[in-house]
């Protein structure tokens, strides 16, 4: 019984001189390191090791230009109001100007009687040239009287008669190409040229409005 309390004793006062108690012994699971940041604390708290963070990752430059407004297409430029399709430059088709015999004066309706054109004071034999650059659509005989018809990239079409042409259909002329010589006896006794013009099926064309700018006057 002495032995027991003897030993007893002996542990007593080892505790009381500060030996290691039960917390002491038994680690922390958190480490002691403040936590001086979110990853800091990340760690500090969970022991698994923050993310890295990519130093070398390049930074928004905030000088780079907009291109925004430039990726969103351009509104389209404003036409002029009956402005031509494409732009045709017309020359007389005697190769200067010459004295018109007759005007152009066309019938109120295609039916009626009229001058759809304007007589050229030309020669029999003298040389006739394209008016404007375009392509030959006809040239030969037509019922009573040869002659060349030329489309161009206006919607115009011109006709030279009586005309021995040079050219053939599907032929490309360029303003000031010979096309044939005048022929025929169209405006008796003397010879001329019968120079016309049309757009399409809208109406026929006074030729010499042709050859100076302006709107162009149709004819039905």
């Amino acid at each position: 019984m002495k032995k027991i309390l003897l030993a007893l004793g002996l542990i007593s006062g080892a505790f009381a001189l500060g030996s290691p108690t039960l917390t002491d012994a038994v680690p922390s699971p958190f480490p002691a390191r403040a936590v001086e940041s979110s990853a800091g604390a990340l760690e500090a708290v969970s022991g698994t090791p923050a993310p890295a963070t990519d130093s070398s990752a390049p930074a928004t430059d905030s000088s780079a230009p907009d291109t925004t407004a430039s990726a969103l297409p351009s509104r389209p430029s404003k036409t002029a109001l009956g402005s031509p399709a494409a732009s045709v430059q017309y020359a007389w088709p005697s190769g200067q100007q010459v004295a018109v015999l007759r005007p152009f004066s066309p019938g109120p309706k295609n039916w009626v009687p009229g001058h759809r054109g304007v007589d050229l004071a030309l020669a029999s034999d003298q040389p006739v040239f394209a008016a404007a650059d375009g392509r030959v659509l006809y040239a030969g005989q037509l019922n009573d009287r040869e002659l060349v018809s030329i489309e161009h990239a206006d919607g115009i079409r011109t006709t030279y008669e009586p005309l021995r042409p040079v050219v053939a259909r599907g032929d490309v002329v360029s303003r000031g190409d010979l096309v044939g010589y005048v022929s025929g006896h169209h405006c008796a006794p003397s010879a001329c040229l019968h120079w016309g013009a049309k757009r399409g099926s809208d109406g026929y064309v006074d030729p010499l409005s042709l050859l100076v700018r302006g709107q162009i006057r149709l004819y039905e």
